[in-house]
């Protein structure tokens, strides 16, 4: 709607709300919670947001990392992510594309690594984008097929940053490929042979007789992979087999 043909004092909220939404800076306690409050409102809501009218709106929602939001903060963002996901023909690719970005935890100093604080708060995280992933794909048949393509483009190259790959792969894995579906799950796993090829046609001997001095390395890992057989088998051991691989690329 043209900005002319819009209440003033509605148009003040409006930004006001925009300003509430926008991510960019850092948030106190009390501008947090005010965030919350209008996730929560718009969850309700979802219905009367229309693209034409709510560009910067949902530009907001979409760009956002949940890395850096409290965890109530975070559930209700997925929450609308989840809803504006289910509405028909308009925002599913962008909701998608949104929970993939955020499989990459930040990525901060001169080594590019993970900080503690983000380390610490992986297993929770992905939890809940897993979670929100299965929500959509239970309630849009189309997901799936949308969510593998995404996937596909999204995913690290051989020589991207050695923690990102570590920390994308490891959410991948942890799709439930069961209830979401054999498509999903052939494109998961096809695409972990391709890269773990990749990986060791790009593994040096040089790079071999680094680890020589771990003995017994090789083993200890099966080891690992073995007693993992009882859990997932898709998502644990698939990680630990990156894990493994990723040991002899350069840091």
């Amino acid at each position: 709607m043209e900005p002319f043909l819009v209440d003033p004092r509605d148009l003040e909220q409006y930004e006001k709300m925009l300003k509430t939404l926008d991510t960019s800076k850092r948030k106190s306690a009390d501008d947090e919670a005010l965030y919350m409050t209008c996730l929560k409102a718009l969850s309700d809501a979802v219905s009367k947001i229309d693209i034409m009218y709510h560009h910067s709106l949902l530009n907001n929602i979409f760009s956002v990392r949940i890395w850096y939001l409290q965890r109530d903060t975070m559930v209700a963002l997925l929450d609308l992510i989840t809803r504006l996901a289910a509405v028909a023909d308009q925002y599913l690719r962008e909701c998608l594309q949104m929970l993939v970005n955020n499989f990459t935890p930040p990525i901060v100093g001169e080594r590019n690594e993970v900080p503690p604080w983000a380390v610490s708060r992986k297993k929770d995280i992905f939890s809940y984008l897993c979670e929100s992933l299965k929500t959509i794909s239970d309630t849009v048949p189309l997901a799936p097929r949308m969510l593998r393509d995404i996937i596909d483009r999204s995913m690290p190259k051989l020589f991207d940053n050695k923690a990102k790959m570590i920390s994308f792969v490891e959410c991948m894995l942890g799709l439930d490929t069961d209830r979401m579906g054999d498509l999903i799950g052939a494109i998961l796993l096809a695409k972990v042979v391709d890269l773990l090829t990749e990986l060791d046609v790009n593994i040096t001997w040089e790079d071999i007789l680094q680890e020589e001095h771990d003995k017994g390395i090789f083993e200890m890992e099966l080891e690992d992979l073995d007693a993992d057989d009882d859990g997932d088998g898709f998502g644990q051991a698939g990680t630990k087999v990156w894990e493994l691989y990723l040991k002899f690329l350069p840091n």
